[in-house]
């Protein structure tokens, strides 16, 4: 294991025991909120997926309804890949994203 430099770490051990630095009660808290922006926009694909396979309409509106679909998971690709989360194979299998809606994704009608 490696450790940071103790004037690099975001905490400081005494011999009572360990603080935490304000840095790392801010990182703590950052990695809380990406945490559940990230579970928003995974619920947000549950819901949008389910809406669409249980969709009874024309085809016009289900095209409709297809887009709006794909840039919804289009944003949950965005904001893993913003955590870090470069590989979006394990979300496509575990949400059972279809290829009509990955087919749309980054689509644009002018």
């Amino acid at each position: 294991m490696v450790r940071l430099p103790k004037n690099l770490s975001n905490t400081v051990a005494f011999k009572s025991g360990v603080i935490k630095t304000g840095a790392s009660v801010l990182e703590t808290e950052l990695l809380g909120e990406k945490a559940y922006s990230l579970g928003l926009a995974a619920k947000s694909v549950q819901t949008s997926l389910s809406g669409l396979n249980d969709f009874k309409g024309t085809q016009t509106e289900r095209e409709k309804f297809l887009q709006v679909t794909a840039d919804i998971v289009q944003a949950f690709f965005i904001q893993r890949e913003l955590m870090g989360f470069t590989d979006h194979s394990h979300p496509i299998s575990y949400y059972e994203i279809p290829k009509d809606v990955l087919n749309k994704i980054g689509v644009t009608k002018r």
